[in-house]
């Protein structure tokens, strides 16, 4: 992380930040993650919002013929999404939509049932 003179603006590039791979026993769930909230400092077991951070931002990547994760729901968080190559679908209760580089969206809170593929 980068210092830029004061407390309020943290500084990272995404060639710095480490690639975690993630796979699930039987290999149908997987992904690609780069923490960024992690690397400009983020603490979840903190109780300062500015350690803590309002937000997680993360660069996550699906390999082609993976699903994110099972089909599930958050009780009290929301979630923006951007696609920045490739395409896929998101399931909700209400079915499949079909998401390609360039899409962004956004699941309110309280999120449905959802999975990415």
């Amino acid at each position: 992380m980068t210092g830029l003179g004061n407390d309020f603006m943290r500084k990272v590039n995404l060639k710095d930040i480490e690639e975690r791979v993630r796979q699930s026993p039987k290999g149908k769930f997987g992904r690609r993650m780069k923490e960024i909230s992690i690397a400009l400092g983020r603490d979840p077991e903190s109780l300062d919002l500015r350690r803590r951070h309002p937000f997680d931002l993360a660069l996550v990547r699906i390999p082609k013929g993976k699903t994110l994760c099972p089909y599930h729901s958050h009780s009290a968080e929301s979630e923006l999404y951007l696609v920045i190559s490739g395409k896929g679908s998101v399931r909700d209760k209400d079915g499949s939509t079909m998401v390609t580089a360039g899409d962004a969206f956004l699941l309110y809170d309280p999120i449905q049932l959802l999975q990415f593929r």
